[in-house]
C-alpha cells in the first residue's frame, strides 16, 4: 500500500480514530528513531536491582527464611 493509499483511506475514518492512527505511528517513528543507548541505559541503570546485600543465602537458609515467614504470616 502506497503512502498515498494510506492517505486516502484515512480520510475516510472518523477524526478520532484518525488521531488514534497519528498517535501510533508517531510512536512507532520515535522508538526507530530513539538510540539503542538510551533503551540500553535503562537496563544498565535497574541491573542488580533486586540483588541481595553481602552474599547470597543458600537454599538451606532461604527455605528456613521461607518457613518462618509463613509461620509468622499464619500464626
Amino acid at each position: 500500500m502506497t503512502g498515498e493509499e494510506i492517505v486516502k483511506e484515512a480520510r475516510q475514518l472518523p477524526v478520532a480514530e484518525r488521531e488514534a492512527v497519528v498517535e501510533e505511528i508517531t510512536r512507532s517513528i520515535r522508538e526507530e528513531i530513539q538510540p539503542l543507548e538510551t533503551r540500553l541505559s535503562i537496563v544498565d541503570r535497574l541491573y542488580g536491582i533486586a540483588k541481595p546485600e553481602g552474599p547470597m543465602p543458600s537454599d538451606e537458609e532461604m527455605k528456613e527464611d521461607y518457613i518462618r515467614y509463613l509461620t509468622e504470616k499464619y500464626s
